[in-house]
């Protein structure tokens, strides 16, 4: 399989003729008389190279797609031609293309053209807000909503449905909740979906329910599927404006690689429909839904899409075994420290892991299962574990997505059993306020643990989330380096024996990123025949203070030698 990769990218996007050697860029930079001048150049600033050969460079050229020359500045000013775009930093920098290594694409381009709930104090505030959105709709069109968060509220309890089906008579209202793992509904959105006090929770799943066992209107995990199989479906046209939406501010953010956790079939031959029209500025890694029962077989029966266009990919399978820890659906081996009794979720067993894993590498396809809670990573572990045991792969490069509180002596296994962990930086920023209170000192020690996740030589590839954090890797990056939010809050940081440097956040969201999707041969740094994908901002954050990471200007965003996004 890696052989095959290897063949279709060196086939796409590197002619042996278009590549100006590593030794040849070392030695000056200058290009045989036969070679033909660069598409692009940048100079007059710093390229952070992130190349252990050449760590940093005063100007890199691009063409064909991929990176020709790194050097001096006359050497490579040398290889312009009368149309060479020549891009001047004005003292900024360069960096290799920064990935979200997890993030949902069309959940972003959804929620760009929903109600936006984020930061309300109260209930009452997004009440508000439903009943002055409301109005603007049409027949049986449903208020959609993303980024309600009990834990701001006074009393930090779930809501009712009372608010929404006051705010909007006879209107389905449908808000989920911030972390994309719980729901709130309207009466009118239950009724709909047939939700009665005699509907049974699913497997995996929470109907919350009042002291007479009627539902609330707050519907955890698994259960969220009740009332989203209800809600009008959109048109393939629908679901590309939305990707649209997604990935202009994707580039805006000045990402040129995404890895979308989690996609149906519809949602591939969107993504495939947009690459035929050359509608897709950055590059996709697309991960199967294998999640909410959901089953594999048919999914990984087709090939993997290798490359498509020089921009989709489609080679992994996105796996859920448990719950998020703001709705307390992430599962624990002992109790939540704020809600004695309760363990979590456990959305699918240890068993279904094990077996959909076994299918997917037979395949040859990679498989990330979210795993967040200490018993949810640990009975992933033990899933993977089998899985490679029954089916030996040469390079399988198992994910786990978020290990977001993970037991110190589960970090060997880590990379024992080669697991990558794909980790949210802003998530520790996100929950800092209130996950303390949720696990206890103890086993708070293993939140968000970078440091132990780098020592042990696990590698780390970084994104998002988005839209549960902002699509920002440079929001992401600060709080790697800093443990603190937007305001620099705590002082010192929160947790800050478990910070990154500045170097390994920046090989988070490049090299381990490229590595988790098999891609670190052809990105990650600025290099000769590497992609032509980077990121160029107002300042080198090498020389920053930490505190201005967020505020950098993205200047250009440049996928494959395009410029995709030019700051005005």
């Amino acid at each position: 399989m890696r052989a095959i990769v290897t063949a279709t990218w060196i086939l796409a996007c590197a002619a042996p003729a278009a590549i100006v050697t590593l030794a040849m860029a070392t030695a000056g930079c200058s290009a045989r008389k036969d070679e033909p001048p660069a598409d692009v150049i940048l100079f007059n600033g710093t390229i952070v190279t992130l190349d252990p050969a050449r760590p940093e460079a005063e100007a890199v050229a691009l063409r064909g797609g991929t990176i020709t020359a790194v050097g001096d500045k006359d050497a490579i000013l040398a290889l312009a031609g009368p149309e060479t775009r020549r891009i001047d930093l004005r003292g900024g920098a360069a960096f290799p293309g920064l990935i979200d290594a997890h993030g949902h694409l069309r959940s972003l381009g959804d929620e760009i053209a929903s109600l936006d709930v984020r930061g309300a104090a109260s209930a009452g505030e997004i009440a508000a807000r439903v009943r002055s959105s409301a109005p603007g709709l049409g027949p049986g069109e449903w208020v959609t909503g993303f980024g309600w968060d009990q834990n701001l509220w006074r009393g930090k309890s779930f809501p009712d449905h009372k608010p929404l089906t006051a705010a909007a008579p006879g209107r389905a209202v449908w808000l989920r909740r911030v972390d994309g793992h719980a729901g709130w509904a309207s009466l009118e959105a239950m009724r709909l979906a047939g939700v009665t006090r005699d509907t049974p929770d699913p497997q995996g799943g929470l109907i919350v329910r009042d002291a007479r066992g009627a539902p609330t209107g707050v519907f955890v995990d698994n259960a969220m599927d009740l009332i989203s199989r209800a809600e009008p479906k959109p048109s393939r046209e629908a679901i590309k404006a939305s990707l649209r939406r997604a990935l202009d501010r994707c580039a805006r953010a000045g990402l040129t690689e995404v890895h979308d956790a989690g996609v149906v079939e519809e949602e591939v031959e969107a993504f495939r429909e947009m690459a035929d029209a050359g509608e897709l500025p950055l590059r996709v890694y697309l991960m199967w839904s294998g999640m909410d029962g959901r089953p594999i077989e048919p999914l990984v029966a087709k090939p993997p899409i290798l490359n498509y266009k020089n921009r989709l990919t489609l080679r992994a399978v996105k796996l859920m075994i448990d719950g998020a820890m703001g709705s307390r659906g992430a599962a624990f081996e002992a109790d939540y420290a704020d809600d004695k009794g309760n363990r979590g979720l456990l959305l699918a067993p240890e068993e279904s892991i094990e077996k959909a894993t076994e299918t997917a590498l037979r395949h040859g396809y990679q498989v990330c299962t979210h795993a967040i809670g200490d018993r949810g990573i640990r009975l992933t572990l033990d899933a993977y574990e089998k899985a490679l045991a029954a089916v030996p792969a040469t390079d399988p490069r198992l994910r786990i997505e978020h290990l977001q509180c993970v037991a110190q002596g589960d970090i060997p296994r880590l990379k024992r059993l080669g697991v990558i962990a794909s980790m949210q930086p802003s998530h520790a920023t996100s929950d800092m306020y209130w996950v303390d209170l949720r696990v206890g000192p103890e086993r708070g020690k293993g939140l968000y643990a970078w440091r132990w996740v780098l020592d042990a030589g696990v590698p780390l590839a970084a994104g998002s989330d988005f839209p549960v954090d902002p699509e920002r890797p440079l929001v992401g990056i600060h709080s790697a380096v800093t443990r603190q939010d937007l305001k620099n809050w705590p002082e010192g940081g929160w947790h800050p024996e478990q910070r990154m440097t500045l170097d390994e956040a920046l090989r988070a969201y490049t090299s381990g990123a490229a590595y988790a999707a098999f891609e670190e041969d052809r990105k990650g740094r600025i290099a000769p025949g590497y992609w032509a994908d980077l990121t160029v901002l107002s300042r080198d954050l090498r020389s920053a203070p930490p505190a201005d990471i967020p505020d950098t200007a993205v200047r250009y965003t440049i996928v494959g030698g395009s410029i995709v996004y030019e700051a005005p």
